[in-house]
């Protein structure tokens, strides 16, 4: 079966030999010619061949050949009669063979990577897609999994033990990053979401977790159903496994559309960031807050400004915490009690992280 690759490779092939040179399908058609004027019709020549398994005939001026393979049959010809014509008749069909072999593993992955990295045009990546059989409209989701300890693991290979979780899916991609990172590209059933997205992270934590000892965070892309959307696919799973390590180390698994004031602040200038910090801190910075002092705002937001719920999950004296909020407010003129000043406070603790990981204090 002819491909865009066989006849690719024949366009190369054109630069070489002077003579006309073609490929004929086994229905007669002429699918490729050097000779343009010569494609698309229909030779005869070719067609009783076939039918009487003849293998080689010469006719008005050229050389015909037929090739036969257990699930192929075609035959190629050149405008050429001399004793050597045959020999570049099995020359073109070494090319034609080596073309027709399907594509590996290595070929489809690198085909992935470079559709990640927009290292294809848009208008090169449905055929390139087919050409490796890969499906154009499946429904598919990009993991970005970052592992802190990878360099540490001997002889445990991530991409063989993500396999090993889905056994049965052959039509997942793994590409490895770096030590430390590498991207899963899981096709989902149509119709799936971003829940059905997160089980499967979910599993691939657990797995890693519960049978490795392995601590890893995991960025989530948007579910999509166009090859093409991979790319953006990856962006946002990458972007959320950065975006969560530095605002939300303590969750394991980020979705990009669940980041939050997070996304907001990674896309804000430092300049800005640092602006903002002086207006509400003014002669003090955040650092010089206590650690109890900030474990206390952290209790008193997650649960929800509630003083009595706050008091009682952090074993202290409702008149204790009402003390501290109270300290904050003389320090630097917000009451986290109001909903309003709880709120840019919480900002500045992100602007805050977001600045650290600017400066390399979080590191990734």
């Amino acid at each position: 079966m002819m491909t865009q690759k066989v006849i690719d490779v024949l366009e190369q092939a054109k630069d070489i030999i002077d003579d006309e040179f073609g490929y004929i399908e086994a229905d007669g058609r002429v699918i490729y010619s050097s000779n343009p004027l010569s494609q698309n019709r229909i030779n005869t020549v070719a067609i009783d061949m076939i039918k009487t398994d003849t293998d080689l005939e010469i006719f008005e001026g050229r050389t015909y050949k037929v090739y036969r393979s257990q699930t192929d049959t075609y035959v190629l010809y050149i405008n050429n009669t001399e004793p050597h014509a045959e020999k570049l008749l099995d020359m073109l069909n070494l090319v034609v063979m080596k073309a027709k072999e399907p594509a590996s593993a290595y070929d489809k992955k690198l085909f992935i990577k470079n559709l990640l990295y927009d290292n294809i045009l848009p208008g090169e990546i449905y055929t390139k897609a087919r050409e490796l059989h890969i499906a154009t409209g499946a429904t598919r989701v990009v993991f970005a999994i970052y592992i802190p300890n990878a360099k540490e693991i001997k002889d445990i290979n991530i991409g063989e033990i993500l396999t090993s979780i889905f056994p049965k899916s052959t039509k997942d991609f793994i590409i490895q990053l770096d030590n430390n990172i590498l991207v899963f590209i899981k096709e989902l059933k149509p119709g799936s979401n971003d829940e059905d997205a997160y089980k499967v992270a979910r599993i691939i934590l657990d797995t890693l977790n519960s049978e490795l000892l392995l601590k890893a965070y995991i960025g989530i892309g948007s579910v999509v159903d166009d090859i093409k959307e991979l790319s953006m696919s990856y962006k946002e799973a990458e972007a959320a496994l950065k975006i969560g390590y530095i605002f939300e180390k303590d969750k394991y698994i980020v979705s990009y559309h669940k980041l939050g004031l997070g996304r907001l602040i990674y896309q804000m200038p430092t300049k800005l960031c640092e602006m903002f910090l002086e207006e509400v801190f003014k002669d003090v910075k955040l650092s010089d807050f206590d650690p109890e002092l900030i474990q206390t705002v952290e209790m008193f937001f997650e649960c929800n400004l509630n003083v009595s719920e706050t008091a009682r999950q952090l074993y202290i004296h409702r008149n204790t915490l009402v003390y501290r909020l109270d300290k904050i407010e003389r320090m630097i003129g917000l009451d986290l009690r109001k909903f309003e000043d709880a709120i840019i406070f919480k900002m500045a603790m992100l602007v805050n992280q977001y600045l650290e990981y600017t400066k390399g204090n979080i590191t990734f």
